[in-house]
């Protein structure tokens, strides 16, 4: 917290703090914190199917659509590879 206080104070300036703990963001807290909701297994599998294919023309094979459902269903709803973005998944 230290580190934050020494941000000098202008409109300019902004820090976003993001965790996965509450009392984390309570420490910091200047604004009302927004809990973001996990995604569907589905969700991740596009993401990551996105991160992997960007050519949506691509046509996967069984297995590289198995697999990356598999590890779709471990992320759990939380978008570790995802880009904040413009496009829709």
């Amino acid at each position: 917290m230290s580190c934050l206080l020494n941000a000098t104070s202008t409109k300019a300036s902004k820090i976003l703090v993001t965790t996965r703990n509450v009392s984390v963001s309570s420490i910091v807290q200047t604004l009302p914190t927004c809990v973001l909701g996990k995604l569907s297994e589905d969700q991740c599998w596009r993401i990551l199917k996105y991160k992997a294919f960007p050519d949506a023309s691509v046509v996967l094979t069984e297995d590289q659509e198995r697999i990356g459902r598999e590890i779709a269903k471990k992320c759990a709803g939380v978008p570790l590879v995802a880009k904040c973005s413009s496009q829709a998944y």
